[in-house]
Formats: C-alpha cells, sequence, structure tokens
C-alpha cells in the first residue's frame, strides 16, 4: 500500500477512529525514536571513549603553570574556613 492509499483511506474513518490510530502511530514513532536515541548513545565503544577522554586530558592546564597539590589545596580551604568564620 503506498503512502497516497493510506491517506485516501485515513480520510474515510470516523473522526473518533483516526483519533485513535493517530495516537497509535505517535505511540509507535516515540518508541522508534527512543530506541534510535539508546542506539546512538551506545554506538561509542569502549575504546573511542578512552580515546575521547586522553584527548581531553589536560584541557585545562594553563602553560607555564603546574596545578596545586593536594597539600596546597587542603591549606588553601583551611585558610578560607578561618577567613570566612572570624
Amino acid at each position: 500500500m503506498t503512502q497516497q492509499q493510506i491517506v485516501q483511506e485515513f480520510k474515510t474513518f470516523p473522526k473518533a477512529q483516526k483519533s485513535l490510530i493517530i495516537r497509535q502511530l505517535l505511540r509507535i514513532f516515540e518508541e522508534d525514536l527512543e530506541e534510535t536515541e539508546k542506539q546512538n548513545n551506545n554506538e561509542l565503544s569502549i575504546e573511542k571513549r578512552k580515546a575521547i577522554v586522553e584527548n581531553l586530558y589536560g584541557i585545562a592546564a594553563v602553560e607555564g603553570k603546574t596545578p596545586p597539590t593536594d597539600k596546597e589545596i587542603k591549606e588553601d580551604y583551611a585558610n578560607y574556613l578561618s577567613e570566612k568564620y572570624k
């Protein structure tokens, strides 16, 4: 059956039946969309994901500066708290 034939036959149905058919078609379409989204989300293999993470490594680095050590971060946080609650 062609699309044109389907549309012509649909026009002959009563309004109540048209409404039911449209709801069913929308439900089927939504299920198809959900399935497509799931497939798209699962497309990346573990190797591709690892490659993406490796490419992002160091993205926030500033040239000429080294990141603070854990000890420096703890000291800064302690100083912040002591100033806050003076």
